[in-house]
């Protein structure tokens, strides 16, 4: 998506706003009636040292001539990045990144479209092997570090802050990441309460009631996700993984997330692999069981989609998150990660030759058709 360079209409409206003929404007500018008519058309453009010229003439900037916006639209970069995870999911890697970098040289002021790239990359990096994939690595890290210099939204930074991170874990630099984050990593002191309390304040009832849904799913979310993080440091203390365990399944249950949040199934993988780690080779087999049923629940192509308590969410999410409801990859991608999760999962090596493990291999493989 190309930026359009429209100066033949815009010398041509600007004329006839100014009620002048092209042979007025020729005479002006030292071309001819012709040069004047063919920029109009657009069989060609005026030469640059021109614009300058032109631009003064009509007291408008060169970038107004030309026509030229170095920003994205909100609804231009969701229908960019769902063209681009398409790419990453149906055409070779190589041509879905040079179409990525296409895009970025473009925009490249737009630090929106910049940190979403960098998160469409964060969710493909996998796609890339070998020596190459610390290349990539780097261009990431480069698009973050500018729109972090760069930006002045507070939402675009804290994404570039958290995709940044996520790749020095990635890439084996746990170190580098605990110094970036431990700076950004602060008390959340609840101001979506204060908003909600406004809004009810004055009598916009269904814009609190949106905010408050949203940031609830958004809390319970990252409970779930902390939960299953706190599996991996128990692993060794099975009463502590139990218990850890217990809360996030009762989390699920209370707010039916499984049919709401779309990620749920990769909670229970967490737990099977805390478990196994554990040496509790049945206990690992209910969560993968777990993760099975949650993946059978999926729709695709996948949304988040609330239900009748988050009847809201949907909306907040539209609202807060430029790629909307969609998901940060492909269909196809995702119906390959489910399976390979578990069956190519080295974590989960030791029970390859079990009946039950095969069974649930060949459950998710026929899910994933």
């Amino acid at each position: 998506m190309t930026p359009a360079i429209s100066i033949g209409t815009t010398i041509y409206r600007l004329r006839k706003e100014a009620r002048l003929t092209q042979d007025g404007l020729a005479m002006h500018l030292g071309v001819t009636k012709a040069s004047v008519s063919k920029w109009e058309n657009g069989q060609s453009y005026p030469d640059i040292e021109l614009l300058p010229k032109i631009a003064a003439y009509f007291d408008i900037t060169i970038d107004q001539l030309i026509g030229y916006e170095p920003q994205m639209s909100r609804v231009g970069i969701a229908r960019e990045c769902a063209r681009l995870r398409a790419a990453f999911a149906n055409e070779p890697f190589d041509q879905a990144h040079r179409q990525c970098q296409q895009l970025v040289g473009d925009y490249y002021s737009c630090y929106p479209l910049l940190a979403q790239i960098a998160a469409l990359y964060l969710n493909h990096i996998n796609l890339v092997e070998g020596n190459a994939r610390a290349a990539f690595a780097d261009e990431i890290v480069e698009l973050c570090h500018r729109v972090k210099r760069n930006s002045e939204s507070s939402a675009d930074i804290k994404l570039a802050e958290a995709i940044d991170a996520s790749v020095l874990l990635v890439t084996g630099n746990p170190q580098a990441a605990s110094e970036a984050l431990e700076k950004s990593t602060d008390i959340d002191l609840g101001t979506d309460l204060l908003l909600a309390s406004a809004y009810q304040a004055l009598g916009r009832a269904d814009e609190a009631d949106e905010t408050l849904q949203g940031t609830l799913f958004q809390s319970l979310v990252l409970a779930l996700n902390r939960l299953a993080q706190l599996a991996t440091l128990y692993a060794d203390r099975p009463q502590k993984l139990d218990v850890a365990h217990a809360r996030a399944l009762a989390l699920i249950d209370a707010f039916d997330l499984e049919n709401v949040y779309v990620n749920t199934a990769a909670i229970h993988l967490s737990f099977a692999t805390a478990h196994l780690m554990g040496g509790n080779v049945n206990r690992a087999l209910d969560c993968l069981e777990d993760y099975e049923r949650a993946c059978r629940k999926l729709e695709f192509p996948i949304e988040l989609h609330g239900d009748a308590f988050f009847d809201r969410t949907e909306a907040w999410v539209e609202r807060v998150n430029i790629i909307g409801t969609s998901a940060p990859r492909d269909e196809v991608i995702i119906k390959k990660s489910l399976v390979e999760s578990v069956s190519a999962n080295p974590a989960f090596a030791s029970l390859a030759q079990m009946p039950r493990f095969q069974r649930i291999v060949t459950n998710l493989k026929e899910i994933a058709r």
